[in-house]
């Protein structure tokens, strides 16, 4: 039986090597019907047998993403292409936003979040401080604007009823440009109302610190050391004395009293320099003379400068100053203003 096997083997060997050169596999192919091939070939069998799990899971992810040249992939990317194919009205028509912020933990967010050092990079603290003293600010100015209205009004009725001749505006001056008060005489209304809140202010102190200390010393004396019941005089003569001291002190430290500075004024020396405590004091002792005299008064209303007969006798000047803010004048006394520059003191 093997004899006759390797008989059969000897004689394929001789033929099937001679048959294959004599066949001519172009012709062959030539000769293929490959459409009835593809016809008869059942598609949907083959993919029925095929194991797409086994197939993927023989797939090296790792190893195909490892040989994919990124950079050359997002250089063939047309990125315009892209967005202009892709509907982002659709797109965003499809997101269910109430959903999308029902899964965020807000909680979770705050407590990440570090708050005070947000409002301080923000400057929340300064934003709403400035605000606040802007509007304080705006509104104190607005108060003066309209007390210094008032003057101007008054002022110019009395240079009128003098019959002083206006100044010839300037010519070089531009009109376009608001006009500052800063520097001008202090007008009488403005005074007035200073001088009223002083007093209001060192009646207020005086009033505190007669209570304080008769109130420490009848504590610690056991029985009441000080009363209200020793006279009027005494307790007037400490009330001009604490009337000295506040203003006295004021010019000198400051140049101004809390009334001076609610309304916007301030006492200088006629040049222009801070007021001495030698002139503070004489203008201070001065000044009641005009309670006692009325017509002490008046040249602060009739002269030019508006200096008082304290003013004088001090050398001292009151003049408008806002601090760092220029002193507005009203829009319908513009042109009143630009006739009257400020006066030179005398």
């Amino acid at each position: 039986m093997s004899d006759d096997r390797g008989a059969v083997d000897r004689l394929m060997g001789a033929i099937v090597p001679r048959a294959v050169d004599a066949v001519d596999v172009g012709d062959v192919i030539d000769r293929v019907d490959v459409d009835a091939i593809v016809q008869r070939v059942d598609v949907d069998a083959i993919v029925a047998r095929v194991d797409v799990d086994a197939i993927v899971q023989r797939v090296d992810i790792d190893a195909i993403l490892a040989r994919v040249d990124m950079d050359a992939l997002m250089a063939r990317l047309d990125l315009d292409a892209v967005l202009d194919r892709l509907d982002l009205d659709q797109v965003l028509a499809r997101i269910d936003m109430n959903r999308l912020i029902g899964r965020v933990d807000l909680d979770q967010v705050l407590e990440d979040v570090d708050v005070r050092a947000l409002v301080a990079k923000a400057g929340i603290d300064d934003i709403v401080a400035e605000a606040t003293t802007g509007m304080a600010a705006r509104t104190l100015d607005l108060a003066r604007r309209q007390v210094l209205g008032v003057d101007l009004i008054v002022t110019g009725g009395v240079d009128r009823a003098l019959r002083r001749p206006p100044v010839e505006i300037d010519p070089d001056a531009d009109p376009d440009v608001r006009l500052s008060a800063t520097g001008r005489p202090a007008g009488p209304v403005a005074r007035l109302l200073a001088f009223g809140a002083d007093w209001a202010m060192v009646s207020l102190l005086f009033g505190l610190g007669v209570t304080l200390t008769s109130s420490l010393f009848n504590l610690f004396a056991g029985e009441a050391v000080i009363t209200f019941e020793d006279g009027g005089l005494p307790w007037a003569a400490g009330y001009l004395l604490w009337w000295f001291v506040y203003l006295w002190a004021s010019l000198v430290i400051a140049g101004r009293t809390f009334g001076k500075a609610l309304v916007g004024l301030r006492v200088v020396a006629v040049g222009g320099e801070p007021l001495s405590a030698r002139r503070a004091a004489v203008r201070v002792l001065v000044l009641p003379v005009g309670f006692f005299f009325g017509l002490a008064y008046l040249p602060g209303v009739l002269r030019r400068d508006r200096r008082a007969l304290h003013d004088l006798a001090a050398g001292s000047q009151e003049i408008i100053d806002w601090g760092a803010r220029a002193a507005g004048i009203p829009s319908a006394l513009d042109r009143w203003v630009r006739q009257h520059p400020t006066p030179t003191p005398a």
